[in-house]
């Protein structure tokens, strides 16, 4: 196994870990109504992991425009990270709007996620229709 196919495992693994932390801390909030001081930490936890992960998963081609979806790809690591340190804010208007920087974040990595498999698709279905002619 390369050096390159272990860095992407690793990431993978650390972006599924992550991912399930970030959800895990915003699912909290509709269980337990005063917000505990751990799922702070949760989200950081999640956030900042994402990030990692998101650094670690190389892009795919050395295409533009495959590289700036990844390169969007660790912008909502960064959002995911601004989500978390509101969570830690002493502003009241700022802890309340960890929400929608997480929703952006979302946005951002779906919207990255599926250009980003359709692109490199469309490139892996390109090759071969040329391998057979």
């Amino acid at each position: 196994m390369s050096k390159n196919t272990k860095q992407i495992i690793i990431g993978n693994f650390l972006l599924c870990l992550s991912m399930t932390l970030l959800l895990a801390a915003a699912v909290v909030p509709l269980f337990i109504t005063p917000m505990p001081a751990w799922q702070r930490w949760l989200m950081a936890a999640g956030a900042v992991g994402t990030l990692v992960a998101q650094f670690l998963i190389p892009s795919p081609s050395d295409e533009i425009r495959i590289k700036r979806l990844s390169r969007m790809n660790i912008m909502a690591g960064i959002v995911y990270c601004i989500a978390a340190y509101c969570r830690f804010s002493s502003n009241f208007d700022m802890q309340r709007s960890w929400v929608a920087f997480l929703l952006a974040g979302a946005v951002i990595q779906i919207y990255a996620t599926l250009m980003l498999s359709k692109l490199t698709n469309d490139k892996k279905s390109k090759k071969e229709d040329k391998e057979v002619k």
